[in-house]
């Protein structure tokens, strides 16, 4: 396990939290506690659909995370991996763009960019929202995350539902139909996992603690009352679960303890929970558990919940009867391992579906830039324009 003595990016942000957030939670953030009116759970209606052989595949991109003017092997990466793969549904798993957008056009052109390799290809897809996807909002983008979903719903084969009242803009379910009938074969949850924590509550600060945000319980409440509803209607359909920020049970199931971080109880964990891949820094997760992996055991309809966020782990696990787990960061235009290993783990999550097979989900995998040919050289290298913007 190589972890590098400093990160670059994240450990400017997290140096001076209330400093660095400030202005940006000033016109960005939704208030820390936040409520919305609890609302009956109903389940989504299938809109993908498992091919006639009975297989599905999902790809997880995670952290594309840059401008208008998106590093060329960013695109390169996404292309060579739906080009192998042929998913049937992708998901980019937060910080989709990064806070140098200077106007509302650049804001569009930086989704778009990374939007479109799955529109071309006319792969439905859907992204959750991440820490940074509002940091333009400092520069007076005034792209809000709901902007940024009225926006992206209005591409063809964007599946991300409607905003509501509950906390956050990118809580989804979706459903995948089986081939057979329309009855679901399988699910996805998609929840907003947030931004940071607020400055304070009670009048205490965070100081000492991780200052992003946390899933809030009525997420957890939606999630619930929905998979109660689905099971009503269908019966339990089993699903996977994609959000940003990562639980702190990922970083218990790393070191196999809730209170220690040593590399002899990491050892006992990797034969406990099966953990395959590298951690290269902290698990850097929301200043508060959100309990939302109990809520997971409760219902028994998730068989593995994937975050981003830590560019750099690509480990997961079997965590009491839940795979927990990280897509690896997908973007060149942010940070990496440093050096010359800069880019080494770009890369993407896939995952196999079968409906013929005993709880239709069978396995996941990792693929890498570097194993499609994709230059590594660590120097920045953009697209000299910004992709078309859709005409409407």
């Amino acid at each position: 396990m190589k972890t590098p003595s400093s990160v670059p990016r994240r450990g400017v942000l997290l140096g001076g939290t209330a400093a660095a957030v400030s202005g940006i939670l000033a016109v960005g953030s939704r208030p820390a506690m936040a409520a919305s009116p609890k609302k009956q759970g109903s389940p989504a209606s299938a809109k993908m659909k498992f091919g006639q052989d009975g297989k599905f595949k999902i790809v997880q991109f995670n952290d594309t995370q840059d401008g208008p003017r998106t590093d060329r092997r960013t695109l390169e990466l996404m292309d060579a991996v739906l080009d192998s793969e042929k998913p049937g549904f992708v998901v980019i798993n937060g910080d989709v763009i990064n806070g140098s957008p200077a106007n509302a056009t650049e804001v569009k052109q930086a989704i778009n960019n990374v939007v479109m390799p799955m529109e071309s290809r006319k792969i439905p897809w859907a992204l959750t929202f991440g820490n940074h996807d509002e940091d333009s909002l400092s520069k007076g983008t005034k792209m809000s995350e709901a902007k940024i979903l009225d926006f992206i719903r209005g591409y063809d084969h964007n599946v991300n539902t409607k905003e509501d009242s509950t906390f956050g803009s990118s809580n989804s379910q979706l459903l995948i139909a089986s081939s057979r009938s329309s009855k679901p074969a399988f699910g996805v949850w998609l929840l907003d996992s947030g931004r940071y924590a607020p400055e304070t509550i009670g009048g205490q600060d965070f100081e000492g603690l991780k200052s992003y945000d946390w899933i809030r319980p009525e997420q957890i409440d939606w999630y619930r009352e929905t998979s109660r509803a689905t099971e009503v209607r269908h019966g339990k359909v089993q699903s996977l679960m994609f959000f940003h920020i990562p639980l702190w049970e990922h970083h218990h199931m790393w070191y196999g303890s809730q209170f220690s971080s040593n590399d002899a109880d990491h050892a006992k964990a990797v034969k406990k929970h099966g953990i395959v891949g590298v951690k290269n820094e902290d698990v850097y997760v929301g200043a508060f558990n959100s309990g939302l992996f109990t809520a997971l055991q409760e219902r028994g309809d998730v068989r593995g919940a994937y975050c981003g966020h830590d560019h750099i782990n690509t480990f997961m696990g079997d965590y009491y009867g839940i795979e927990l787990g990280y897509g690896p960061g997908t973007g060149f235009g942010t940070y990496g391992l440093g050096g010359a290993e800069e880019h080494s783990l770009r890369g993407a999550r896939v995952f196999e579906l079968d409906e013929k097979q005993e709880g239709v989900y069978t396995g996941t995998r990792v693929l890498f830039a570097k194993d499609y040919g994709i230059d590594m050289d660590p120097q920045d290298q953009p697209i000299a324009e910004p992709l078309p913007l859709p005409q409407r």
